[in-house]
């Protein structure tokens, strides 16, 4: 039985990697290019014999990324999180060319295993916030949730101590729920 299911899986694989050589019009998504979209963001992981899947087991669980306006001119903005490395802002200037605004913004993010982002309106001003999760107080993990709160020109202030949310030890992603 095993046999005929990994035949079966060979054979599903090497039909979805046929080459599709007609001109689709009834396709859902395009294809953006990096070159042309000024998106450059890339999570790699560099493992080595104390750091890999062996040693923590949510080692290729990935990043994270939120889309939000964080200026309010109609474009999504785009937020990714990087495990090893630092966090990447990209604002929307339109016909799908981005900007990359981290250092100035100052929401690179901090620590040294990063693994989701949420943007809500943490301090109800009508901003976006980009609230960060990460791996601290774990192994070599110093990393801890920062909350990046919204200055309302394209800069950023860290307040996660002040509203409560400084947590450092297994976080993964947060959600902000609106009570009315």
């Amino acid at each position: 039985m095993y046999k005929h299911f990994l035949g079966v899986m060979i054979v599903f694989v090497l039909a979805g990697c046929e080459q599709q050589t007609e001109n689709r019009s009834d396709m859902l998504f395009t294809k953006i290019p990096g070159r042309f979209s000024n998106i450059t963001f890339n999570n790699t992981l560099e493992e080595d014999e104390h750091f890999n899947i062996i040693e923590y087991l949510y080692f290729y669980n990935g990043g994270g990324v939120s889309i939000g306006d964080i200026n309010n001119d109609g474009l999504a903005d785009i937020y990714f999180t990087k495990n090893q490395g630092h966090n990447a802002l990209y604002l929307n200037e339109g016909n799908f060319k981005f900007k990359d605004i981290t250092q100035a913004a100052g929401v690179q993010g901090t620590g040294n295993w990063t693994t989701g982002v949420t943007m809500a309106d943490v301090n109800a001003d009508g901003l976006l916030d980009i609230y960060v999760c990460g791996v601290g107080n774990y192994k070599h993990f110093t990393g801890i949730n920062q909350l990046f709160i919204n200055n309302g020109d394209l800069t950023f202030t860290e307040r996660s101590a002040e509203f409560g949310l400084h947590f450092q030890g297994f976080s993964t992603q947060a959600a902000f729920l609106i009570m009315i």
